[in-house]
């Protein structure tokens, strides 16, 4: 079937695989066929597959060995691909780096564990991304030079071209075409302008030497964009238009928005997504490269479990269904994992949890959304015709039923005649329950349903698929107002997974069989005879209710239960038939299920005690869970059922890290405020012209830190002026830039002059101005300033401003009031500046405290020397402080125990934290901001069973004391998994012996 797909550029094939029986003319770029396309799906190795894919981002899960465990539950929630941006900026700390081979930044891993997990890629290398990651994904020191981005400017030329030819060959090894590669598709650019749209310079030129860059590195799968939002955009980068540029048409489109603060408003769908493609024209399937799938939280925002309120399992019910509505057989949600900024890997917009409401938590729990579009997923699994049954009319044409509250589109496959009517809410936001009967055209004629007295049921926000003349197998339904989840085939006999509201009523109407049923459960069920079917009657009741045909099994589930049923396949395959799957009820998770001659394997998790039950082939003797046979019993309708025993929490132990056995050492990490330090060393700020022509300095030198190669976290800056004869200096004005939630302190003269908490406020800068009232100056005088940084931003050309990421971090004016000159200043950040010495957690990882730059966050660093400290105990006034210690951890080896670390410094202090754990910085707390005070820190990371190393830089913005409340490790949930351990080698190295030279030997004493 893929052989004859392969012979032809544009070939007649009749779809394999189905009933289906139409020939499709499909369509290639002339470079491969193993992907095709038709108007109405994507064809993979010449079989017709339903797209449902979710946005992975390695680079915020630094650990390559949890890979797949993510990659398995996305496979498990009913998910066949998953789509990854991948980060020029993470992968080039300068322009003659580019590092795909260390730990964290090497892809291999990436391919390998989709390939494993049956997940295909699609590829989107950028080379912008947006992704509320620093720069938008542009490396730092791209953004610091003279440069215009995302347009045809020679420099920019230059970079990307060269980024491209190093990550493009990668991306095209991992091809379908070789080896059966993952990769299927690739994305150039992102939410980019085009027509007469256009605010980049060039960008005609420059998309299309992207496309021809791509296959240059040897790409030969489809290519497309994500048009950012039809209602700005109209169809931007359509193939039409751009011939030989673009393969097929993408759409992202974000219906809810991002007010998570209030998660129940705005629940009004996009019907004209139906309309734009038809528009559009190209001759391809409906493709959403991005749909919504969660939201990102701001700085003070009202935190991800709001998030996850705004797009839970009624979202995804109803706006995921819509869009099958809408005719999109091709879906990618952004998330399905969100994972951690971790280190400086942030945009200002967001913290340090890049949680994102997603299916899968930043703690790589299932959220009931992930279980909900489970239900969805395992469906168009298995269920080929609905790819070629276009929308052929809904309630704005025809009438479908008399209850106007019900609104009712109808996709038809005309080939085998299977109906899909998708029943919503007129009013999405309404909550109301509908009562209502329908009208739908079948094989035995027009019928209305439900058949016998009743109606159909919607509840609140929901949306409900009916079924006409649908096969399962075998089994051919003539209708079912109950919706289907799944079906196998289980010793010849059909078993099909159905699901509805515990209370609702629900019909299922089968062709050719008679009224000889067994109803095993809770649930009533009745049968009689009409229109050549049984038909059958019940009310949905709690759990589940087996009905026995003799050629067929009827699974009726409350939404609950339905949420526990996995369909994993035998075969591991990217794609494998229904008849392949086994059905698994009861365990938190089922990852997989292999065959071992007549032994059926299952690997999962459980985190309580639970009753499988399996619903697979009697050949298939034993049954085995994680490795260990189980002893199951054969119920009445066939399954076999066994007891799985839950871990036992007195086997955890977990250290405190406030209680008087945890041993915290502590040292001062700001000598630099005092006069008497030695800056000699450092960065002096020389520049008296910046490369910054769009937000240029406001007094000279130019105190972009940027421009001297510090690009993260915390800068710190020393100023000198000269006191005068009484009429100099008597106060300084600062303009600081930093970024939304970004913070200052500054000294003058070692004593604390004043500071800035930080607000959420995007500007991102403050113009402030500081007495010198109370300070006795000296004949040469020191001004320290500590800045923080969220940051560089995004850039925003999509919305207008194309040079959003020029906003410089730093300080843009620094002037002496009413009259008098700084004489010199110099400036400190990160060890190395653009170069690492620590390239496996480069680039993002650190800043310019000294702490940082001696080495001190490393396991390993001797801190024998320094004082006994506790940050519970903590400190008076603005400074600070840095704080080590080592605890051990000896969890189960067959456990996963994903632990998150929690904070709350005291109230009414102005405060910032960084934690790190094992040499990654995992959290940024700003206390006065917030809202994160939870920080999961990924196993690998931490090493569950081994020695950590935990530190935490405290810095105290103002003259308060500063202490922590709470400061405790807990575990978000507790399972016995198949997974197997969390490797870390190579992934948390130790004490570099050349950070030596930047210790001070004599620490000066602060005033």
């Amino acid at each position: 079937m893929g052989l004859l797909g392969s012979l032809l550029l544009c070939c007649v094939l009749l779809l394999p695989g189905s009933a289906l029986g139409q020939n499709t003319t499909l369509k290639d770029n002339g470079l491969t066929k193993l992907v095709q396309w038709d108007e109405t799906s994507l064809f993979i190795n010449g079989e017709p597959i339903f797209i449902f894919s979710g946005e992975f981002h390695y680079w915020r899960i630094p650990n390559p060995s949890l890979y797949l465990d993510i990659f398995q539950k996305i496979r498990a929630t009913g998910y066949n691909a998953i789509s990854v941006y991948f980060h020029w900026g993470f992968h080039s700390p300068n322009p003659e780096t580019f590092d795909f081979e260390t730990p964290a930044h090497d892809l291999q891993p990436v391919f390998d564990a989709a390939k494993q997990a049956g997940l295909w890629v699609i590829a989107r290398p950028g080379p912008y991304l947006h992704a509320e990651t620093t720069a938008g994904g542009f490396p730092a020191w791209l953004i610091s030079i003279d440069i215009e981005v995302r347009t045809n400017e020679t420099l920019y030329t230059e970079a990307w071209k060269e980024y491209i030819a190093k990550i493009g060959p990668i991306i095209a090894r991992n091809q379908i075409t070789v080896n059966n590669g993952p990769v299927i598709l690739a994305q150039i650019e992102n939410e980019y302008r085009s027509g007469e749209r256009h605010t980049f310079i060039g960008a005609d030129e420059y998309m299309e030497d992207l496309s021809i860059s791509f296959k240059k590195a040897g790409i030969v799968v489809p290519i497309f964009h994500n048009d950012f939002n039809k209602n700005i955009r109209g169809g931007s980068w359509n193939p039409r238009d751009y011939q030989g540029v673009l393969d097929l048409y993408g759409l992202d489109s974000y219906p809810r928005g991002f007010d998570c603060g209030n998660p129940q408003r705005n629940f009004n769908i996009d019907t004209g997504y139906h309309r734009h493609f038809a528009a559009v024209g190209y001759g391809g399937p409906g493709f959403m490269p991005e749909f919504q799938g969660g939201a990102f939280d701001p700085w003070a925002g009202p935190g991800y479990e709001k998030c996850a309120d705004m797009v839970g399992p009624e979202f995804v019910d109803v706006y995921y269904k819509n869009n099958l509505a809408q005719g999109a057989t091709m879906h990618s949600y952004y998330m399905i994992f969100g994972g951690t900024n971790w280190g400086h890997v942030a945009t200002p917009v967001v913290y340090t949890s890049y949680d994102y409401g997603s299916g899968i938590t930043e703690g790589r729990l299932l959220r009931d959304r992930a279980n909900e579009s489970k239900l969805l997923g395992l469906f168009t699994r298995v269920t080929r015709s609905v790819l070629h049954a276009p929308q052929v009319a809904n309630s704005t044409v025809k009438t479908y039923t008399p209850n106007s509250a019900a609104f009712v589109t109808e996709l038809r496959n005309k080939q085998d005649n299977s109906g899909y009517y998708l029943v919503r809410s007129s009013n999405t936001n309404s909550t109301d329950t509908k009562q209502f009967t329908l009208n739908v055209d079948t094989s035995a004629g027009a019928l209305t349903l439900p058949s016998s007295n009743g109606s159909i049921v919607l509840e609140g926000r929901q949306t409900k698929i009916i079924t006409t003349d649908y096969s399962a197998g075998s089994t051919k339904l003539l209708y079912s107002t109950a919706e289907i989840a799944t079906w196998t085939v289980v010793d010849g006999k059909d078993v099909i997974l159905f699901y509805l509201n515990k209370g609702q009523a629900g019909g299922i109407a089968v062709m050719g069989a008679q009224n000889d049923i067994q109803v095993n459960g809770a649930g009533a069920v009745s049968g009689k005879q009409g229109n050549g079917a049984l038909i059958l009657s019940f009310v949905q009741a709690e759990g589940l209710t087996v009905v026995e045909l003799p050629k067929a099994t009827l699974l009726l589930a409350d939404r609950p239960t339905a949420y526990k049923f996995w369909a994993p396949g035998v075969k591991l395959a990217y794609y494998e038939p229904p008849q392949e799957q086994v059905l698994v009820s009861g365990p938190y998770l089922v990852r997989n299920a292999t065959i071992s001659g007549r032994t059926l394997n299952l690997i999962g998790d459980i985190n309580a005690d639970t009753k499988l039950e399996v619903f697979a082939n009697s050949t298939y003797s034993e049954i085995t869970w994680n490795g260990k046979r189980v002893h199951t019993q054969k119920s009445s309708y066939g399954s076999r059922v066994a007891d799985l025993s839950g871990p036992r929490l007195k086997s955890l132990n977990i250290p405190s890290l406030n209680s008087t056995h945890t041993r915290w050492k502590v040292m001062d990490s700001l000598p630099e405020i005092d006069p008497k330090f030695d800056d000699s060393t450092w960065v002096v700020a020389d520049k008296n012209s910046s490369t910054n022509e769009y937000y240029p300095p406001k007094t000279l030198p130019v105190l972009y830190a940027g421009e001297y190669g510090y690009h993260t976290g915390f800068t710190i800056y020393r100023g000198r002026f000269n006191a005068g004869n009484g009429t100099g200096p008597q106060a300084v004005a600062l303009e600081v830039w930093g970024g939304a939630a970004f913070g200052f302190t500054a000294w003058l003269n070692g004593k604390y002059l004043g500071h800035h908490a930080g607000t959420p406020d995007p500007k991102g800068f403050i113009a402030t101005n500081y007495t010198f009232a109370n300070h006795t100056l000296q004949s040469e005088n020191i001004l320290v300033i500590l800045a923080d940084r969220m940051g560089y931003e995004r850039d925003d050309g999509v919305f207008g401003d194309p040079y959003s990421t020029k906003k410089p971090r730093g300080i843009r004016a620094a002037s002496l009031l009413p009259s008098g000159t700084f004489t010199k200043w110099t400036l400190q950040g990160n060890v190395g500046q653009e170069t690492f010495d620590d390239p496996v957690r480069a680039p993002y990882n650190e800043d310019g405290l000294y702490a940082e730059r001696i080495g001190a966050h490393f396991p390993g660093y001797d801190d024998s020397k320094w004082k006994s400290g506790s940050p519970m105990e903590g400190f008076q006034g603005a400074d600070v402080k840095f704080y080590r210690t080592v605890i051990d951890l000896d969890l189960p080896k067959d456990w996963d125990v994903p632990l998150g670390f929690n904070f709350k410094i005291k109230n009414g202090t102005s405060a910032r934290a960084e934690l790190f754990v094992n040499g990654w910085q995992f959290g940024k707390y700003v206390g006065d901001i917030g809202p994160q005070t939870m920080f999961p820190v990924f196993p690998g990371i931490i090493h569950l069973r081994g020695k950590n190393t935990i530190a935490i830089a405290l810095w105290g913005q103002h003259e308060v004391e500063c202490k922590f409340e709470e400061l405790y490790i807990a575990p978000l949930d507790v399972f016995e998994s198949g997974y197997g351990p969390v490797e870390t080698e190579g992934l948390t190295p130790g004490y570099i012996e050349g950070r030596k030279k930047y210790e001070i030997k004599h620490p000066p004493t602060k005033n």
